[in-house]
């Protein structure tokens, strides 16, 4: 996915972060941003303290050092905050990310796969939250399906583009493909590091080990040179 892909994404987060902002009345103001931000990471960090369910809005505010009545300036509820932490999560994990516009198809994808490998690890806690509160939340789940959706769109177009340029085989389907391979990374990728399965395993040779399985799948010529 170009930068600039990636940006847009970003910023349509932003712009929904800060259209319901303005709803809550705080408007686009850097002091309302800062209070926002704290009370979003300390909702993190007490949700990966504590659990879904035993978290309090007490908990939360005494975590970013605000005063009880704050939050309530910026959220209706723990649901509410934990929408937002879901999505700010989903949005880093299910981007494809960290190849330069001129890279390669081999580059891309062992970049992409490094990517989430690290963005996997990075939020590993929270994920765990996450995967719990799915299981009985119908909003955060139509939120990771919503994602996820997005995801295998990104990576369907990815497989049709190295098809159309003819270095992958023609005969596979790209949804399944693309489907396939990236619930490969993700499945590994969490028996890595929120199962904690990962200790015995370098993330480099992950990545490395991860992209020639995409490569060898799809069937793109491993003498394509690197960049």
């Amino acid at each position: 996915m170009p930068n600039a892909s990636r940006e847009r994404q970003r910023d349509e987060h932003r712009d929904n972060v800060d259209a319901a902002a303005k709803r809550r009345g705080i408007g686009r103001t850097v002091r309302g941003r800062r209070t926002y931000d704290a009370l979003l990471n300390a909702a993190r960090v007490v949700f990966v303290r504590e659990g879904f369910l035993h978290t309090r809005i007490t908990d939360i505010c005494d975590e970013a050092g605000l005063s009880h009545g704050t939050f309530y300036n910026y959220f209706t509820a723990k649901e509410e905050i934990f929408q937002d932490v879901l999505d700010s999560v989903e949005l880093d994990l299910l981007t494809l990310d960290g190849a330069p516009e001129d890279a390669n198809a081999i580059d891309r994808i062992r970049a992409a796969n490094r990517h989430y490998l690290e963005a996997v690890r990075d939020n590993a806690g929270i994920i765990g939250v996450i995967q719990e509160v799915v299981t009985f939340d119908p909003e955060a789940r139509a939120t990771r399906a919503r994602r996820e959706d997005e995801f295998a769109d990104a990576l369907e177009r990815r497989v049709r583009q190295y098809q159309a340029d003819g270095i992958a085989d023609g005969r596979l389907d790209p949804r399944i493909a693309g489907l396939a391979l990236g619930g490969m990374v993700d499945a590994f990728a969490n028996y890595l590091y929120v199962n904690g399965g990962g200790e015995q395993f370098d993330l480099d040779v992950v990545a490395e080990q991860l992209t020639l399985l995409w490569v060898n799948a799809l069937g793109i010529p491993t003498g394509e040179p690197s960049s």
